[in-house]
């Protein structure tokens, strides 16, 4: 006789509840970029630029495309098509003009807001409830979790070859 399955215990539910509010995320990204006619990897792009800018830490290409995971040369054909598309500058602000800087426009900024700042203030209203001894509780445990990911992620090994070409390798 099969036993009933055991209920998760409090910690894989809190990693469960993770799990799925950063789905949750990656699908709201996704329905931003379906409202802005976008490919997800151009709107998970421009989230980034606005989110560093706004952080004074503004992207450079190459930093975008660690963040991003794409080569230098598909993130050139994405910024061009952003630039296109008017949702991005290209700019030479340092002393080194050679490093390009990136700028999200007015026109995408305020497109992003509408979309985003509903929930912000959902989410910011939500966390009000909670104590300031309870919000050093979550802090901690999310920057400790992100860490570790982190850190997992940097221990594994980079892919070699085209995704396809290593999969058909892998095929009997």
């Amino acid at each position: 006789m099969d036993k009933p399955p055991r209920p998760p215990s409090q910690r894989e539910r809190v990693l469960d509840g993770l799990t799925a509010f950063g789905a949750a995320q990656s699908e709201l990204l996704r329905l931003f970029a379906r409202t802005k006619g976008m490919h997800v990897t151009d709107a998970a792009a421009v989230v980034q630029i606005i989110e560093h800018e706004d952080a004074g830490r503004p992207l450079t290409p190459a930093r975008l495309a660690e963040r991003i995971g794409l080569s230098p040369g598909a993130t050139s054909i994405l910024l061009a098509r952003l630039e296109t598309a008017g949702f991005i500058d290209r700019t030479r602000e340092h002393t080194d003009r050679r490093i390009v800087t990136l700028r999200s426009t007015r026109a995408i900024n305020e497109a992003a807001d509408h979309f985003f700042e509903p929930l912000a203030k959902q989410l910011n209203a939500a966390l009000a409830e909670f104590t300031a001894k309870d919000l050093d509780l979550l802090l901690s445990a999310t920057d400790r979790l992100r860490a570790l990911v982190e850190a997992y992620a940097m221990t594994q090994p980079e892919p070699t070859g085209h995704p396809t070409a290593v999969a058909s390798q892998q095929l009997p």
